[in-house]
């Protein structure tokens, strides 16, 4: 349901965020993504988690020596999504 003013339909907020429960390797997370009207959208909140993921690797990654990432970015698969 739209809101209407006198002037119109109010306009699409600035940024939605959801609560994802999502499967990275067979592990069951849940986190909030924002997204920004014109910049993302739904369909890019799997790409948006995976990226985060590959980042946090990374980062365990510098503060030890191991062997390098495969470079691949996590697979991803949202479970549930809802707006908050």
């Amino acid at each position: 349901m739209t809101a209407t003013s006198p002037t119109g339909p109010a306009p699409p907020p600035d940024r939605t965020t959801y609560r994802v429960t999502y499967a990275v390797s067979g592990e069951v997370r849940q986190d909030e993504v924002t997204v920004v009207p014109g910049y993302s959208r739904e369909d890019d909140i799997p790409r948006i988690l995976a990226a985060r993921l590959e980042a946090r690797i990374a980062a365990r990654l510098a503060t030890r020596i191991a062997a390098p990432a495969s470079g691949r970015r996590p697979e991803v698969v949202v479970l549930d999504l809802r707006e908050i």
